[in-house]
Formats: C-alpha cells, structure tokens, sequence
C-alpha cells in the first residue's frame, strides 16, 4: 500500500515536471496569465491607443481575452474568467497540447496556415507549435515580462536548429545585421483599421479585413538587427492609430525559394519613397470603394510618422449584429497617433535605406554603384520646411552644394568640399528661416555640375 502511495506521489511529480519546466509558481508571472504584452502596447505612458480613448486597458476586453472554452471543451464565464492551466491543458487526455489549442487563441498564426496552406516549410515537415516553443515561454522563469520582445522573454532561434549557416553570399553579407525572418519569411498577415466601438460596446472583433503579401523592414532593438515587422491599427470617435513592431511569420519560405535580393534592393517600394519621400502602405480605392495594401517589402524609413501613409475606413452598420462589408465607408487618410516604442522597434536608418536604393548583383550579391553623376529632383516639393536631396556618385570625389534664392544670392551651403564615397547619398534641406518661394540647389565636383529648382510653400 505504502509503495503503491509512494508512486502515486511520484507520478504526480513527473506529470508537474512534465508540465511545468520551471517551478509552478512562475506561472503568474509568465505573459500567458498577465497578457502584459497588450498592456504594454496598449498604455498611455508607451505612446499607444489609450492615448484616444482615455480608457484604462482594465475597463476593456483585452486582458480577459479567452477562446470561447477550455481546452476540455468547459464553457467560460468572461465575467470571472482568468487564465490558468487549464486553458491549455486538458489533464484528462495527458499533458501534451496540440496545434488546435495554441491557434484558438493566437488567431493570425490560424489564418496564417489558412491563407498559406503548405506554405511554411515547417509544418509541411510536420513540426508542432512544441516542437519549437519551450515550456518556459509557455509556464513562465519566474520574471515579469512587458512583452515577448523582452531579452529573455522567448528562446527560440533559428539558429538552434540551423547552426551553423551555410556560406553564400547573402549569410554571408547579412548574417550579422540582418535578422533570418527579414529574407525567409514569406509575408506578414495583420488585421488593419479596427473597428473599436464594436469591441467596446458589443464586445465584436471587427477589423476591415486582413493585410497580406507584405513585409515591413524594420529594426528590432535592442540589439539593432534587421527584422521583419508589421503594423497595427485602430480606429475609435474618428481618431486613428497604428503601431509598428517587430514579428515573425510562421510562413518561412524553403531555401530555393526565399527572397530574391531584387525584392528588397532597389524594389519599387523604396523607389516610390526615393522619388516622392512616401509610400502608401493602405489605400482607399474609390471606384473600387476599398481599401488596398501595397505588396512586398516595405521598408520603414526614419521618418516613418509621416513617410508611411496609411488610409482608413469608418463602419455605418450596426456595432451589436455581423459586418456588413458594404457599410464600410472612406474616413480619413492618416494616423492622428503614431507610436513607436522605442525599447523593441525603430525604423532603418539613413544609411540603411541608402543601402536598400542600390541595385544589387544577385550571383554575388555585390552593389551595383551608379553609372553616372546625377542630381535628383528633391522630395517632397513643393516642402515646408523640410526637404531631401539626393544624389548619384560613380566614383569617390568631393562635393558641394549650395543654394540660391530666386535672384542669384547664396542663402545656405549645404555641403561644402566634402569627400564622399561612389554610391547614392542623401542630405536633408532644412528652409525653417527661409521665407516662400522658389530656390535653387547647386551640386558641383571636380567632374560634374548640375541644378535644379523647388518649391518652399509656408
């Protein structure tokens, strides 16, 4: 009797060890009982959505957010409900948890399987949520993290199973700044323009759709590394918001098919932004009576707040009964808050999407410098009061450029004799003193001289 008790005990024991990798007391803390992470990103004080609404995250949906039921089927009650293990666990068929019960609450990992199916070169091998995630970032180590961006938060790398990388050119290049999702994710999914009066007052989820076929290129801090990113957004009385972050796809592409190095070099996303300093990220079709996304790579430059443009819509339909997708109407163009939180995102920086301008060899992955000297048409213009300049380089030599106002008279030097490498290079014209009117850029070297004309319009 006293045997058959002892091994009662230690059964016991092995299921917790089991189940809990850590002690049983971290659970509390881990992010799957706090839901900090929406806190975090939903918060006054980090710049987010709270900012509109003036509503406390306590006194919406977002930290009892649950999936209808446990994972034994039992019906929740969301006026007393709280995550616990039995969320996951359904103890009466053993400790393992499958992919069904991970994907009912992380929904854009479900849709991504939907929308990509076969897609991922993981799942198509047979692998599991498990079979990468640990039971550490499910049960928690006993630390209070804001987000599972947090060092420490997560301990799945690539790497781990993909160690070492095998030397081609692109690892080669990139290995040590760029992050393996920014190539070999195939997209980003995103619900877009929330519809947060149907969440408030009926408790209805009702985004205007899903974005899709895109990446943003942004970077994950604090360690500075090229990462992939998406983007977030809401709409509440009017007011828009969006939100960028780092994220990773559970699409990633087989090696013979991953990015190209013309998909993110010198593509026709950052060729829009070197001509016009704008990329329209969401768009409202009016013949169409729709919002559109841009496909590909974005990349997400420093002055995103006003370079990325994003559309929105309003719902007319009632907020209490299912969407109607003709009561979708045209709000806005624009984000009335932006927020960038600086602890786990920032966008590329001007060398960074100096970089991304120039074509690239895609046998040897080497740069493609210009051909010719050129001075571009600056952008925006007409300005006020900013305006960048760009020009083209091909080979190393001193530079200046100047400008003038309409009767001749230098008014700025911008650039004086100063050596630059061969390669496309970009200054920003700051007319914060400068009166109205049309002026001229000069750009002179040793081999070439040129001017243009722009607009400053206060």
């Amino acid at each position: 009797m006293r045997l058959r008790t002892l091994f009662s005990v230690l059964l016991s024991l092995f299921v917790y060890s089991l189940v809990f990798s850590q002690d049983p007391a971290n659970f509390p803390t881990s992010l799957h009982k706090t839901r900090e992470g929406k806190r975090t990103w939903y918060k006054k004080e980090n710049g987010g959505f709270e900012n509109i609404t003036n509503i406390p995250v306590e006194n919406v949906n977002c930290l009892k957010c649950h999936p209808g039921t446990k994972a034994d089927g039992t019906q929740i009650d969301p006026t007393t409900y709280t995550p616990d293990c039995n969320d996951c666990h359904n103890f009466s068929a053993g400790t393992q948890v499958p992919d069904d019960i991970c994907l009912k609450c992380h929904s854009r990992q479900k849709n991504e399987k939907a929308l990509y199916p076969g897609v991922d070169v993981h799942f198509a091998k047979g692998l599991t949520c498990m079979s990468c995630h640990t039971k550490k970032e499910m049960h928690g180590d006993g630390t209070s993290y804001q987000s599972w961006l947090d060092p420490g938060a997560t301990e799945v790398r690539c790497e781990q199973c993909h160690s070492p990388l095998t030397s081609n050119p692109s690892h080669d290049i990139h290995s040590a700044k760029v992050h393996c999702t920014a190539c070999h994710a195939k997209t980003v999914i995103t619900c877009y323009n929330c519809h947060f009066e149907s969440e408030l007052q009926a408790k209805i989820k009702r985004p205007y759709g899903i974005l899709r076929d895109f990446v943003l290129l942004v970077r994950r801090m604090p360690e500075g590394k090229v990462y992939s990113g998406t983007v977030m957004s809401l709409k509440y009385q009017n007011q828009t918001f969006v939100t960028i972050a780092p994220y990773r796809s559970h699409i990633i592409m087989p090696k013979d098919s991953t990015r190209k190095c013309s998909e993110c070099h010198n593509n026709a996303n950052i060729q829009t932004y070197n001509q016009t300093g704008q990329i329209y990220v969401v768009k409202w079709d009016d013949n169409q009576k729709k919002l559109i996304n841009t496909k590909g790579v974005i990349p997400v430059p420093p002055n995103w707040m006003t370079a990325l443009k994003f559309d929105f819509v309003d719902y007319t339909g009632r907020v209490d009964s299912a969407t109607d997708p003709t009561k979708w109407v045209f709000l806005k163009s624009g984000a009335d808050l932006a927020q960038e939180l600086s602890a786990y995102v920032a966008p590329l920086t001007a060398e960074q999407m100096t970089k991304l301008s120039m074509p690239v060899n895609v046998k040897d992955g080497t740069t493609l410098l210009p051909t010719e000297f050129k001075l571009l048409q600056n952008y925006p213009n007409p300005f006020n009061p900013r305006t960048t300049i760009e020009f083209h380089l091909p080979k190393a030599t001193n530079v200046t450029i100047k400008v003038y106002n309409s009767i001749g008279v230098e008014v700025k030097t911008l650039v004086r004799n100063k050596r630059y490498e061969a390669g496309i290079h970009r200054i920003t014209f700051d007319a914060g003193n400068l009166p109205s009117g049309v002026y001229i850029y000069k750009m002179t070297t040793p081999e070439f001289s040129a001017s243009r004309k722009m607009v400053l319009l206060k």
